[in-house]
């Protein structure tokens, strides 16, 4: 196993604070920052396939789909505390849909 593969392993074995996948209000939370971080001319982190609508939405949803936004997901307690995980290691068990 990579390096990388060990480190997600254990970000994922470690507790998680919230449920051990993206939730609904994360995903659409780094797709619209994704969206209009494109929309103002950053540069996309992918080929573009011809199939694909040219719309910053769709792209920001392809790029979470193949796992390459170097993101990580803060999610606070009420006390205080917080707890810093990867995208690629809540996107196990998301299941992303075009809409």
């Amino acid at each position: 196993m990579s390096k990388e593969g060990q480190k997600l392993k254990s970000e994922l074995e470690r507790k998680l604070i919230g449920p051990d996948k993206l939730t609904r209000y994360e995903l659409a939370r780094i797709v619209g920052a994704r969206a209009l971080q494109i929309a103002l001319g950053a540069p996309v982190l992918i080929e573009v396939p011809q199939n694909l609508r040219k719309d910053p939405i769709d792209i920001a949803l392809y790029e979470l789909k193949l796992g390459i936004l170097p993101i990580v997901v803060r999610r606070r307690l009420p006390d205080g505390r917080y707890q810093d995980i990867p995208l690629r290691a809540l996107l196990k068990r998301v299941n992303i849909k075009q809409y």
